[in-house]
């Protein structure tokens, strides 16, 4: 009889027990549910997990095993999943947005969280190849996704696309105020399928529809020909430092020297960046030695990215850089060299002011985050970060200029060089013919 009791006792106490334990990992849940009867379902729901932390906590001696991160992150995943009373979303979904919080929080805007879609499409653009209609794409003040400019030999210069034109839908979806990744995965598609583009086009009555045939778009970056053949004064454009751009610099540079340049006007405006290694390879063809930029982790000392000697397989000309307020990130580590070591003349306005390194870090579901880890400095060690860089010799475009030269785009998809009404692009060819003039010329490294 004795020990029967002594059974019975140690049975309730362990109910007790077990009750109190319970009630304290779940009070808040049951408080919180006194006006709203939904809070008991979760409290019940969530049951299981709460066992699992308290058995965790009793096994392990942490009392405090319910507030480490990792699993606070999946208490309030599973509690939404279990409780939320509109539509939470996938596992993924929630995961990114946290994720995608997480980066937010830092307060870099370079800093930040890429999608399958948003990698694949990064590392697109770093190869240099892509299936799609070939037209540079970007987003106005309206909320309006615009066309920048079609690529050359693309399916959208076949299809007549232009400059300015407002993508309104895509196969028949409205797509005004729709964020532009989406309306680009909208786009994008398989190799010869056809996709729909009603544009509103500016001098048009109505919409236009244009009918476009995907396919592979080999990503030429680089524009060259010979801006004064009298003089002998080449021009290369480059629109970013992606895989490709470095050998496409030194095809169209043997091109033009076969063709007898004297000197280099090098585009650099409108160059949003890309690639360091590929900044490093495009620098070394015009700086003579030392370093390219200098860059600084965390906690590390400088590190100086230095001149190739491989890339001097041409003379060392002659060299005029145009930039904008457009030209960023690596254009500035190239134009920065150019300029603190003296190799060529920078003409235009300030740079964009980026002086920040950003590692890109694949995630195992071909997703990846892209993290400042680094800044970087010019030759001279000048932090242009949120400053620029300041050109030798400022032109800066009115809102005239900028109409004319898009007028002029517009009119001549197939020819972008603009010598009739570029006056920073007029400015470098006559600052060249003066250079020459006075004896400048190609020499040997």
């Amino acid at each position: 009889m004795l020990l029967r009791k002594a059974i019975i006792r140690i049975v309730m106490l362990l109910i007790v027990g077990f009750v109190a334990f319970f009630g304290g990992f779940t009070y808040h849940d049951v408080t919180n549910g006194v006006s709203r009867p939904q809070s008991l379902f979760t409290t019940i729901t969530m049951l299981p997990h709460h066992i699992k932390l308290g058995v965790g906590a009793i096994v392990h001696g942490d009392q405090d095993n319910a507030s480490k991160p990792f699993e606070s992150y999946a208490y309030t995943l599973s509690t939404v999943q279990a409780a939320y009373y509109g539509k939470a979303g996938s596992t993924r979904e929630l995961t990114y947005s946290a994720i995608r919080g997480m980066m937010a929080s830092l307060g870099d805007r370079y800093t930040r969280f890429l999608a399958p879609t948003e990698y694949s499409k990064m590392q697109e653009e770093n190869q240099g190849e892509f299936v799609g209609i070939g037209a540079q794409l970007d987003e106005n003040d309206k909320g309006q996704v615009f066309v920048v400019k079609p690529l050359p030999n693309s399916p959208a210069l076949r299809a007549h696309l232009l400059t300015g034109d407002i993508i309104a839908k895509v196969n028949d979806k409205a797509v005004l105020g729709t964020d532009i990744t989406k309306v680009v995965q909208m786009i994008r598609g398989e190799p010869r399928t056809k996709v729909d583009l009603t544009i509103i086009r500016k001098g048009l009555p109505k919409p236009l529809v244009v009918s476009i045939i995907r396919n592979y778009v080999h990503q030429e970056v680089v524009v060259s020909r010979m801006v004064d053949p009298q003089h002998k004064v080449g021009y290369i454009a480059l629109a970013q430092f992606n895989e490709e751009s470095d050998k496409q610099v030194n095809v169209a540079m043997n091109e033009l020297r076969d063709q007898g340049m004297r000197g280099l006007i090098f585009d650099l405006r409108g160059n949003p960046g890309g690639l360091l290694n590929i900044a490093q390879d495009v620098a070394s063809r015009f700086v003579t030695s030392g370093p390219i930029v200098w860059v600084k982790e965390r906690g590390a000392q400088m590190e100086s990215f230095n001149v190739e000697q491989s890339k001097h397989n041409h003379p060392r000309y002659p060299l005029v850089v145009l930039v904008n307020s457009g030209s960023a990130s690596a254009s500035e580590i190239t134009s920065g060299a150019v300029k603190d070591t003296h190799a060529g003349i920078l003409i235009g306005e300030r740079t964009f002011g980026k002086g920040l390194v950003q590692t890109i870090i694949p995630l195992p579901d071909r997703s990846a985050v892209a993290i400042t880890t680094a800044h970087y400095y010019t030759p001279a060690k000048n932090d242009i970060n949120h400053k620029g860089i300041d050109p030798d010799i400022s032109v800066k475009l009115t809102d005239d200029d900028q109409r004319k030269m898009n007028d002029y785009s517009n009119n001549n998809p197939a020819d972008p060089i603009d010598l009739k009404y570029d006056r920073q692009l007029q400015k470098a060819v006559a600052v060249m013919d003066d250079k020459l003039a006075d004896g400048a010329h190609p020499q040997p490294w």
